[in-house]
């Protein structure tokens, strides 16, 4: 009984250890952001003539997505009746999604300008010398157009413009940060903190977190005047979803963090799995296992 009694408590700890090791899954990769809009086609066309991104085939009639030539990540169109269509109500800070393109980003700015685009706020360069623009297209979404004095990413091999970010407003973004990546196995790719030997006034940036692969990354604001705008919008409005051969045991392990279930795993017409979730402070995520994939390099 005595040995009994003394191997119990010996293996006490390592009991607990096996119940709170986090499981190893497979890397995760974003995929693609999800707009809703009035004309999906339409929508399509217009970032692939002034952008310079491309629409990728699909059996999926119900969207349509464009891609950046490198195949990094896509935007996912939709064209829901009676869901939001205009983003013209969403502050810059609320959420939009950022371009990455060396020289050529002015030409790009340019062209948007002369079709229909409109510029949200003024040209600047932030305190290390990147030069910025913010455009909204035609249903008013916002897209960053940046120029990298030091590039986050590795120059685009097949076009001159890539996918750098999507940012959105939290209330904890560093929290969110470290969330993210504990839960979510994503990663932080670059460093955020200004060189002071160029810069004696020390500026942080807010933080980035992105995919093993390098694919993509969140820019996460901590604003407490900008209105957190997903907690009103649904899945089929916008979402950001990745990739993953494991949807079901990610969800779990998302869950135990804090995230909650909006639709639980199904299968769609195309045999693709497909998870919704919300983070703690409810911005939208989609988990797919696709059947096949579509952003292929």
């Amino acid at each position: 009984m005595k040995h009994s009694i003394l191997i119990v408590v010996l293996l006490f700890p390592l009991i607990l250890f096996a119940q709170n090791e986090k499981e190893a899954l497979t890397p995760v990769k974003f995929e693609h952001l999800r707009i809703n809009v009035a004309d999906k086609e339409a929508t399509a066309r217009w970032y692939a003539e002034n952008v310079g991104l491309e629409i990728i085939p699909s059996k999926n009639n119900e969207v349509v997505y464009v891609a950046d030539k490198d195949r990094n990540f896509m935007i996912e169109f939709s064209s829901i009746p009676n869901l939001k269509n205009t983003y013209f109500d969403v502050h810059i800070d609320a959420f939009h999604l950022a371009f990455e393109g060396h020289k050529t980003i002015e030409g790009v700015a340019e062209k948007l300008l002369a079709n229909k685009g409109t510029q949200e706020g003024t040209l600047y360069r932030n305190k290390i010398g990147d030069y910025v623009m913010n455009v909204r297209d035609p249903n008013g979404f916002t897209s960053q157009l940046i120029h990298r004095v030091n590039p986050f990413f590795a120059k685009p091999v097949n076009s001159t413009i890539r996918f750098e970010h999507f940012a959105y407003n939290t209330p904890e973004q560093k929290t969110s940060a470290l969330w993210y990546i504990e839960f979510m196995d994503l990663n932080v790719p670059w460093s955020k903190d200004i060189d002071t030997t160029k810069n004696n006034n020390r500026n942080y940036r807010v933080p980035y977190v992105g995919d093993a692969g390098r694919n993509m990354s969140l820019e996460l604001f901590g604003k407490a005047e900008v209105p957190m705008t997903f907690a009103q919008m649904s899945h089929q409005e916008c979402h950001i979803a990745l990739t993953t051969n494991e949807p079901e045991k990610l969800a779990i392990q998302m869950v135990y963090g804090g995230a909650r279930i909006v639709t639980p795993a199904y299968k769609d017409a195309n045999g693709d799995i497909i998870l919704d979730l919300v983070d703690p402070y409810n911005f939208p995520f989609r988990l797919i296992k696709r059947a096949k994939p579509v952003l292929v390099k």
